[in-house]
């Protein structure tokens, strides 16, 4: 769970926002489209990459029944790791292929999958990004003026609740399995300082306003930041999960479980606590699909329950009613709510589309507030 901070941490600590950050293969595409001219030139993580990938180099077994499925689906227009992973629920449902067989060739994309990384994300493409996000001060860009990223007539009421002499603690929650968002959301020296001045432990300034103005409203707050990885990282590859989100099967000894990634991550264990003290989500780079429904599940929760709100950030021009659709149709949990109650937490859920990665939060440009 977060941890709950007091005045025996921060000297004038008044009131403590958690805000869970939920960071997709978008964030990881959009770093290598920019950054990445190493040993993989052109390429990023994306689906469709991997798989020319093992085409290429011939890693991949011609009897792996995922490679026949993955060209099959690329076939027929199906290009996202979304898609990868419906593949393998769908193969579970067939009853006429083991789920011995399917687990033997999950584990071999693991394998697959880090030699790929290793090769996409080399410590260039990392010193590139290192030194481009330090100069420009993105990270402290994105926490601090995120709010900018939302249209002036947007109601949402996270502002409203915020003030000087808060605390905002930020989990990032990265499905990508690089260290890429570990890389940007780094506080270094040059954009942060934990004890700026002589006689005040402030250290961090919001700007609650989604306007921009020429006398902006600043806070002097607090600032702590997590990320964490709860589908694994490259560096250790046996820790990378391909899977699916299936409720019915995370207990016992159903053998469906050892293809389920909430089980094998433990997210009841280890993450569901966290939402319960969750006022603000933010999912960036995400394609909002049932793969993850246990996420959008919690949040879907407490939006609902508990008054949270969500910003979803979605790369394109799409409709901002059909963001906010997929949204509760991933929820698998919640197949059963009423019309009443799904309207209502769409009411507490905004979107912010961009074509350019030039948003505030987690974008790849300097923008117009020249952060101090």
């Amino acid at each position: 769970m977060f941890k709950k901070y007091d005045r025996e941490t921060f000297d004038v600590l008044r009131e403590q926002h958690n805000i869970m950050a939920l960071v997709g293969n978008g964030f990881d595409v959009a770093m290598l489209n920019k950054y990445n001219t190493g040993s993989l030139p052109g390429k990023t993580s994306t689906y469709n990459d991997f798989y020319e990938y093992l085409k290429y180099f011939r890693l991949c077994d011609e009897n792996n029944i995922l490679f026949k499925r993955m060209t099959e689906d690329l076939l027929n227009g199906r290009e996202n790791w979304s898609d990868f992973e419906e593949t393998i629920s769908k193969l579970l449902e067939d009853r006429t292929v083991e789920i011995a067989e399917i687990e033997k060739c999950v584990d071999e994309f693991q394998a697959y999958f880090t030699r790929f990384l290793n090769d996409l994300v080399d410590s260039s493409v990392l010193l590139k990004m290192n030194a481009d996000v330090k100069e420009k001060a993105l990270a402290i860009q994105s926490l601090s003026h995120f709010m900018k990223d939302l249209p002036d007539t947007c109601d949402i009421k996270f502002p409203t609740i915020t003030n000087h002499y808060d605390l905002y603690n930020f989990l990032f929650v990265d499905f990508c399995y690089t260290s890429l968002l570990d890389n940007y959301m780094y506080l270094d020296k040059g954009q942060f300082d934990p004890h700026t001045y002589r006689n005040a432990d402030r250290h961090f300034e919001f700007y609650p306003e989604t306007v921009l103005t020429s006398y902006p409203t600043r806070y002097s707050s607090y600032l702590v930041t997590d990320v964490i990885h709860p589908h694994g990282i490259q560096d250790v590859p046996r820790s990378i999960l391909f899977g699916v989100d299936i409720p019915d099967f995370n207990k016992g000894t159903s053998k469906e479980k050892r293809l389920i990634k909430s089980y094998w991550s433990r997210y009841d264990v280890r993450y569901k606590s966290y939402f319960e003290d969750t006022k603000l989500f933010i999912m960036y780079g995400m394609s909002v699909s049932k793969t993850d429904g246990w996420w959008l599940d919690q949040i879907f929760e407490c939006i609902s329950k508990n008054g949270a709100e969500l910003i979803i950030y979605k790369y394109g021009c799409e409709n901002e009613e059909s963001i906010k659709k997929q949204f509760v149709q991933a929820c698998i949990r919640h197949k059963n709510i009423i019309e009443a109650d799904v309207e209502e937490v769409k009411r507490h859920i905004y979107v912010v589309t961009f074509e350019k990665n030039d948003t505030y939060f987690l974008g790849l440009e300097e923008k117009e507030c020249k952060l101090i």
